[in-house]
């Protein structure tokens, strides 16, 4: 079984690199400004936000899971 922390590691690297490409698109697209370049920035940028989405609610699930370890204590 993957462990939370290996999964927050791997998500942590897979929106650093989505960011890293979606920061090539926009560069590329603002130095030659064809349609292929602003197509290549918008696959980049939509790939960054599913990234950040996930990223997202696996701090949710984390967030759930501690508060429900703490509700249980008490």
């Amino acid at each position: 079984m993957i462990s939370f922390k290996s999964l927050q590691s791997h998500l942590d690297h897979t929106y650093s690199r989505a960011q890293n490409d979606m920061d090539d698109a926009a560069e590329a697209a603002s130095d030659s400004g064809t349609m292929e370049d602003l197509q290549a920035f918008n696959d980049a940028s939509q790939q960054t936000n599913i990234a950040n989405m996930i990223l997202n609610e696996g701090l949710r699930a984390k967030h759930g899971i501690t508060k429900a370890i703490i509700d249980g204590i008490q």
